[in-house]
């Protein structure tokens, strides 16, 4: 990855859900410890600055179980992404003109698969405060599905770089969100190449367990899965994720 840099991240008076993320606002939130993120970055500061995985995990389970709420409320907080990620997989399946700016994927046939990727992504882009997020994890998805094919073409988009490119996305996102909330763990870094393995390292853990949990949802004919199906896929792939990780010891 090599992007680590210190993060301000949310303070622990901060609300749970941002109003703009929230997918569930007619639900009641549970209240914010002001101590909520102090767990995750001590456990993820001491990670970076030994290297050691065990300390990860132990971050990664404070994140889960105190930082976010916990599952239900985790997934409220990622509501911007997954209403974007819902938009995202309905233009790969065909489903264009899902957001204002429409986008007509064969209009983009011949352009430079990183040009039309800019494309899409702009396309998709929501007006909030998770939009350079979710820019971010757009871009890296399609980037790492679209990998070495240079130039654009819709009838190269399979079934199989559709489910890759949405595993990636989720992945990203979450990604994103702990470093953002990491405030300043990655300051305990002596080098920075200590501190991009560790970045590393919580990527390929995140990568490893959101497609532990997304990819079996996917059924055979990933076609017939509906806009409504797949926000549900994304949301209870957050929540399995949260769950596995609340374990984290």
């Amino acid at each position: 990855m090599g992007t680590s840099q210190s993060s301000p991240g949310p303070s622990g008076n901060s609300p749970l859900v941002p109003p703009w993320a929230d997918d569930s606002p007619d639900q009641i939130l549970p209240e914010p410890s002001d101590r909520r993120y102090v767990g995750y970055r001590q456990a993820l500061g001491r990670a970076v600055s030994n290297g050691s995985r065990s300390d990860l995990r132990i971050a990664i389970g404070h994140y889960a179980r105190k930082s976010n709420g916990r599952n239900e409320t985790a997934v409220r907080r990622m509501g911007s992404a997954t209403q974007a990620g819902t938009q995202l997989f309905g233009l790969l399946i065909g489903g264009g003109g899902t957001t204002d700016s429409i986008v007509d994927l064969n209009g983009l046939t011949g352009l430079p698969c990183d040009t039309a990727i800019s494309i899409i992504t702009q396309a998709l882009l929501t007006d909030d405060g998770d939009s350079e997020k979710i820019r971010s994890a757009m871009n890296q998805a399609l980037a790492e599905a679209l990998e070495g094919i240079e130039t654009f073409d819709p009838l190269s988009i399979t079934d199989d770089i559709i489910i890759h490119t949405m595993i990636n996305y989720l992945s990203e996102v979450i990604f994103l969100q702990m470093m953002m909330d990491s405030n300043k763990a990655f300051d305990k870094a002596e080098t920075p190449t200590q501190a991009i393995n560790m970045e590393n390292m919580l990527n390929d853990l995140v990568c490893v367990t959101v497609d532990l949990h997304m990819a079996n949802k996917f059924p055979s004919n990933i076609q017939s899965i509906s806009q409504a199906q797949i926000k549900d896929i994304q949301r209870q792939t957050i929540k399995d994720v949260w769950t596995e990780w609340e374990n984290y010891v």
